[in-house]
């Protein structure tokens, strides 16, 4: 009885047949809902916002036409579906460019808006800012470079377009956006200075000039991602402040200059042990009482060294005798050495960084700074007349590392020559990021969406 009931077919209908299929059928068209559609339109979005990464690229080289003075209009056209464009050229997006004198005086070459080209759908933005295309993804992550801005520094020159979006304009919907492009293709020279010859706006730039560099923009992290991993230069970044910094180091002249003193150090770069590469003088109409003596602390202020400079014998191997005294904490190191002063039309040229072969350590102490030092060989101890088998390069450089980065030679007596008429040279490896030439040129152009 149990096992008929068991197979028993009599409750079995179409009905229910019926039932079952439908349910399967909802189910399915359920989860496609569900899991398949989101899937379905996320691609789509992807699909269209590639679309429009490659519609800003096209922007890209159609605005790099315009403000760069190749053509005085031009129009691009994209398919939009959905997300608005935007042009606005208020301070969300600015630069700063400035440099500082070896005076400390600090001139601003430019300080105004830039202006960005945007499209956003949702969270996703796409942007043209600086002669660059970004893009910014949906959550936390930093924007990326989709074309590269206009910032090139290659470790020598600093080459600066800023291109000026003007205009504050918005639209959006579905269907094909005119974007004009007009600019009347007349740059503004920021840098150098072309028309007044005395300008400190000038290349190449004297040493102890910094130049600085502040962006602000929302897509701060991209620009300074760019900056640091294309391009010779270091960043520092503001998150509050949206801001991304770069901040470069004019290198000192390799070209005779007057005699002037104080001769200006600015960033000599005290870990490189080979920073100090010439520093010689010519002293003008040079006699037999020339003496000259400089010092890096007028006011004796420790630690400081004494750069003395005096004619002795002839023109022969002992021309002119070097004397460089160190002062620090009570305590004095000397050396003294000689060089051939080449007497050229009553000149002395004298090579700081040259010798014949010897120097010697002539102090009534011992050497402290030179314990870890490997540079010369001997013994710097007390010996009055202690030959060391050393260079005037590795003792300078030896000095102006203690007492630099920054400082002064500055003049505490001088006779026996003509400073008017005299030139000096010192060149030295200035502390990263360097620049020895700078092109800061403003391109204006007015954008309308429609």
């Amino acid at each position: 009885m149990s096992n008929r009931l068991i197979y028993s077919q009599d409750a079995v209908s179409e009905v229910v047949g019926y039932m079952l299929l439908l349910g399967i059928i909802v189910t399915s068209v359920g989860l496609v809902s569900v899991l398949a559609i989101p899937i379905i339109e996320d691609a789509k979005e992807d699909a269209y916002l590639k679309n429009m990464e490659q519609g800003f690229t096209v922007l890209d080289s159609k605005v790099s036409l315009v403000a760069l003075g190749k053509s005085p209009t031009q129009l691009v056209q994209m398919y939009s579906k959905k997300g608005d464009i935007t042009v606005y050229d208020q301070n969300s997006s600015h630069m700063t460019v400035s440099f500082t004198n070896k005076t400390g005086t600090s001139f601003e070459l430019y300080n105004d808006s830039i202006g960005t080209i945007q499209y956003q759908l949702g969270e996703n933005k796409i942007a043209f800012e600086g002669g660059g295309v970004f893009r910014k993804y949906p959550g936390e992550g930093d924007p990326v470079t989709i074309t590269p801005p206009e910032f090139h520094y290659n470790g020598e020159t600093l080459t600066l377009p800023i291109i000026k979006v003007e205009g504050n304009q918005s639209t959006g919907g579905s269907g094909v956006l005119n974007i004009y492009l007009v600019s009347n293709n007349t740059p503004n020279i920021l840098f150098p200075d072309f028309v007044d010859d005395d300008s400190e706006f000038k290349n190449p730039l004297a040493v102890g000039q910094q130049i600085n560099v502040v962006i602000k923009s929302d897509y701060y992290m991209a620009w300074a991602n760019y900056i640091e991993q294309r391009t010779e230069a270091t960043v520092t970044t503001d998150d509050a402040a949206k801001e991304v910094r770069v901040m470069l180091n004019a290198k000192p002249n390799e070209y005779d200059q007057a005699y002037e003193p104080p001769i200006d150090v600015f960033g000599f770069n005290t870990d490189n042990a080979s920073a100090l590469q010439n520093f010689s003088i010519v002293f003008a109409n040079g006699t037999s009482n020339f003496n000259s003596w400089m010092t890096t602390s007028a006011d004796s202020t420790e630690p400081y060294f004494d750069l003395i400079t005096k004619k002795e014998g002839g023109l022969g191997p002992n021309g002119v005798s070097i004397e460089l005294n160190f002062y620090d904490e009570g305590e004095k190191e000397t050396w003294k050495w000689a060089v051939q002063a080449l007497k050229d039309a009553g000149n002395f040229d004298v090579d700081y960084l040259d010798n014949n072969g010897s120097i010697t350590y002539e102090s009534n102490t011992n050497s402290w700074t030179w314990v870890n030092e490997t540079n010369c060989s001997g013994i710097y101890d007390k010996i009055v007349n202690n030959e060391i088998n050393c260079s005037g390069q590795k003792v300078i450089q030896h000095y102006m590392s203690h007492v630099g980065p920054t400082f002064s030679l500055v003049e505490v007596s001088a006779a026996g020559f003509e400073p008017d008429n005299s030139t000096f040279v010192l060149y030295y490896d200035v502390l990263p990021p360097r620049i020895t030439f700078m092109h800061v040129v403003e391109h204006k152009m007015e954008v309308n969406v429609g």
